[in-house]
């Protein structure tokens, strides 16, 4: 409606201000304006609503790998917290039977302060991993996800490319110019989004999925270091168990 208003407004002020004669000609030159701007509004539209499914197509991608990535990090993470929680299970059950058989209380109760210690400080370092792994993960989609925006206004944006050069063009003087300006920058918006656009959204969906299995591998790596925390200490408290265990211990003086 837009559009058929502007062109309505350069047919009439042709009509009305030119001079007989060199109207003529210059109604011909403003008719073809108006058939190239027929032609050219509908492909620029086109254009349009093809780079806004290109850009629903990367969004797809992006999120799609990001929840995968989140899948398989929420996998590690639990899988690390368990370790953790159920690791000592088996010696604290040892300690509290051993309590009940007469055990050196003091020294079993020790035991067990260090094992909350312990688990304390594994929980507090799983926090670590999570938080590199999702600044990480954070910088390499927000990159990609401000690109898509700044795509998208230029998406929007070829859709009124007929409109907004009625504003920076003499359609009455110079048709010809204004006609030469909708062909030329078709072509190069489809150059543009073709050659240059379209390989670089590629290339960064293909960076993400690339980069995917590298950050759960570095946080799959972090976490491994904590579950071994867990073997070791279980070994040192078993070592202490043993000692507090021993039945001069629990002889009294």
């Amino acid at each position: 409606m837009k559009l058929t208003a502007v062109l309505l407004v350069v047919a009439v002020s042709v009509a009305t201000n030119a001079a007989p004669s060199p109207a003529a000609v210059k109604k011909n030159t403003v008719g073809d304006l108006i058939a190239v701007v027929n032609e050219y509004a509908p492909l620029f539209e086109a254009l349009s609503e093809e780079k806004d499914q290109l850009l629903q197509f990367a969004r797809t991608g992006l999120f799609a790998t990001y929840r995968h990535m989140n899948e398989d990090l929420l996998k590690n993470l639990g899988e690390a917290r368990n370790a953790i929680e159920y690791g000592f299970d088996e010696i604290r059950t040892k300690i509290a039977a051993k309590m009940l058989d007469g055990g050196d209380e003091e020294c079993l109760l020790n035991l067990v302060r260090q094992i909350v210690d312990e688990q304390r400080a594994l929980a507090a370092a799983m926090s670590l991993c999570s938080s590199f792994t999702t600044d990480a993960k954070d910088d390499l989609s927000y990159s990609f996800y401000e690109m898509l925006e700044l795509l998208q206004r230029l998406s929007t944006a070829l859709s009124e490319y007929v409109l907004w050069s009625f504003a920076t063009h003499n359609s009455v003087n110079d048709p010809e110019d204004h006609a030469e300006y909708l062909r030329r920058t078709y072509q190069e918006s489809v150059d543009l989004w073709e050659q240059q656009v379209a390989p670089l959204v590629q290339f960064q969906l293909d960076a993400m999925e690339y980069n995917k299995p590298l950050i759960v591998a570095e946080n799959q790596g972090c976490l491994d270091k904590l579950v071994e925390q867990v073997d070791i200490f279980n070994e040192y408290i078993y070592g202490q168990f043993e000692y507090c265990a021993a039945p001069w211990k629990a002889a009294k003086p």
